[in-house]
């Protein structure tokens, strides 16, 4: 259902005053073009629509409403954007408490303001937080740090917040709920007794819940409040409310493990760094940051149980970073879309045994260091996956490959692809080609994954929509996840006329996937084309054809130009496969008639890789952009 109060919004706002001020437009009929901000192209494919209120770039993908045009532009969550907007337009939003919400759950995140004021206060005032306050000071906390973070102390009897919030006015229910509290034989009792406690705030900086660090010897040292409908630590990072400003200005946020980790770069600068609250990283909390960041460096204790961590994280964030962003179609990648616009994670290697807050407390130049040297996630699991491992043991090195490869599965880029399967096959002293495959089969396994949960979720795949958009400038992709074949397949079904138009270079050997292979073969070899498959690929082909005609039309022009695209596309993939495959092969030659041979052959495959590269660049998109 329709929210009448953004609907209205969007009624008094006009997209191209907002548009404007970032990109020069120009009219083009109904609509009005330019250069797109997301991306760098010098033939504008941005359009903005007046009458819809939309803008859609025909390059990269990117579309929306005003809405979303601050949400991309300014970082802004939902919220923040509607705000903004709705003071432009002079449309008063209700108040959160006017709202349809339950009268406990609203006491409850009272109770747990007021249990921080309470705490601070403490901490501040009263003589037996004494070594509390020796401890802040010992750790290099400054008094507007602890003011700034609202950290506070829990007294040992923990009946004394009970107390003090019903004398508030609070019920024992709400206290219950808002997970200050725990039942006991006794009474109710508080959950951070005897501890400093760190109030974790969300995003806006309401208080969500408590960490508590004991002082003592009590035990666990460190403790969390319990799951309620506020808190939940796998989705909160700690700091997140003052880092923000910082992570939207510079792009780059830092991820530490501890509450002092967070606290201590903050006071001495840092102010970009928050805090997993000792979990392993989750995907709601990259959910947090990849908006707002471009580059996420995870910097965890270089102890065992960090580097345990790490690796966890690094598995969640494979998935999240790869998956949890809706691929784009437009630049041609190896997965045949956009590379998604989330964030790249980089892992900072902290050695010393020592935390952030011990290494920024004693040379803040070193933390900058170490942030500054962080290796992009492949690097690092790589490196890790490999240390002690037998190179003598082929079984050691297999186990190698399968590990790394369910990663690199995930790299968009054809050629940061091209790069890791050759280090990684030179760390291995295997030829590459063993790699490629291996690496081909995870990819296969992740596609048939991904098959199952579309259809699952019951919402076709705009298989064809890529040609819609299909430039012709970016690099090819380079593993068999590429679906350019499916989707020059599934044109030559909608479109039979076609085949007598591509070029004859294009062989059924240029196709990696025997269903497109068989396909292409019926399509330009046998008489009857398309229209005699066999029946276990006719399931494959109608499957293809009723996902294409679920796309918008195109025009003859557009068509004819895409399937040219995809022809070079196939073309330029292959050769580049071969190219870096024979230059593999002359670093291992030993002969010297072999290496001139594969010199030969290096010369020959780049020279027709040049040529193809050169059309792809010649070719244009369309002549003119579909309307929305």
């Amino acid at each position: 259902m329709a929210d009448p109060v953004i609907d209205d919004i969007k009624a008094r706002v006009d997209i191209i005053d907002y548009v404007s001020q970032r990109v020069q437009l120009k009219r083009a009929g109904r609509y009005l073009k330019g250069l797109c901000p997301f991306h760098q192209e010098k033939t504008p494919s941005f359009y903005v629509y007046p009458e819809q209120g939309t803008y859609h770039c025909y390059g990269c993908g990117k579309r929306g409403d005003v809405f979303t045009w601050l949400q991309e532009t300014e970082h802004l969550d939902f919220g923040e954007a509607l705000r903004q907007l709705a003071d432009r337009a002079g449309v008063k939003l209700p108040d959160r408490a006017s709202r349809k919400t339950d009268p406990e759950q609203i006491a409850a995140a009272d109770a747990l303001t007021e249990a921080a004021v309470w705490y601070s206060d403490l901490l501040l005032r009263f003589p037996e937080a004494q070594k509390s306050r020796d401890y802040l000071v010992r750790r290099g906390l400054k008094a507007e740090t602890v003011q700034r973070f609202g950290i506070g102390w829990a007294p040992e009897r923990r009946d004394q917040l009970v107390a003090h919030l019903r004398a508030k006015g609070f019920k024992d229910q709400q206290l219950l709920d808002a997970g200050l509290v725990r039942e006991t034989e006794r009474g109710l009792s508080d959950y951070m007794g005897g501890r400093v406690v760190f109030p974790i705030r969300d995003a806006e900086g309401r208080v969500r819940g408590f960490g508590g660090r004991a002082i003592g010897d009590n035990q666990p040292k460190y403790l969390n409040s319990p799951q309620t409908t506020f808190f939940d630590k796998s989705a909160t990072l700690y700091g997140l409310d003052l880092a923000r400003p910082s992570i939207r200005r510079d792009g780059v946020a830092v991820i530490v493990e501890g509450y002092m980790d967070v606290v201590v770069p903050h006071q001495e600068g840092f102010t970009n760094v928050v805090a997993s609250l000792g979990t392993a990283l989750t995907e709601r909390q990259l959910d947090l940051l990849k908006r707002s960041a471009r580059t996420i460096v995870l910097a965890l204790d270089s102890d065992a149980a960090g580097q345990a961590a790490t690796l966890r994280g690094l598995e969640t964030a494979r998935q999240a970073l790869s998956e949890a962003s809706r691929p784009v179609p437009g630049r041609a990648t190896r997965t045949g879309h956009l590379q998604t616009q989330s964030a790249r994670l980089k892992i900072a290697v902290i050695a010393g045994g020592k935390d952030p807050d011990e290494i920024v407390r004693e040379d803040p130049d070193v933390w900058r260091r170490i942030v500054a040297a962080a290796v992009p996630m492949i690097d690092h699991k790589i490196e890790v996956t490999l240390s002690g491992v037998d190179l003598s043991d082929p079984s050691a090195k297999a186990a190698v490959v399968q590990e790394v490869a369910r990663f690199l599965v995930q790299v968009p880029d054809p050629i940061e692809w091209a790069h890791y399967v050759d280090v990684l096959a030179h760390r291995l002293r295997t030829d590459v080609r063993a790699v490629r495959t291996e690496i081909d089969r995870a990819a296969r396994s992740i596609r048939t994954e991904e098959r199952r949960r579309e259809a699952q979720r019951s919402e076709p795949e705009t298989i064809a929509q890529p040609t819609l958009t299909f430039t012709t400038d970016q690099p090819v992709p380079t593993s068999g996840e590429d679906t350019t074949e499916e989707l020059l397949v599934s044109l030559l079904a909608l479109e039979p006329r076609l085949v007598a138009r591509l070029p004859s270079r294009l062989t059924p050997d240029d196709f990696r996937r025997p269903e497109c292979r068989e396909l292409f073969r019926a399509a330009t070899q046998h008489v009857d084309g398309l229209d005699s498959l066999d029946s276990a690929l006719q399931e494959y082909y109608d499957e293809l054809v009723r996902r294409a005609r679920l796309q918008p039309p195109m025009t003859d022009s557009q068509i004819e130009a895409a399937v040219a695209a995809m022809t070079r596309r196939l073309k330029e993939r292959n050769l580049h496969e071969r190219v870096v495959e024979t230059e593999y092969l002359l670093r291992e030659a030993t002969s010297s008639d072999e290496v001139e041979v594969l010199k030969r052959q290096v010369g020959l495959l780049s020279s027709q890789l040049d040529r193809v590269q050169v059309e792809q660049s010649r070719a244009s998109l369309y002549t003119s952009p579909p309307t929305s």
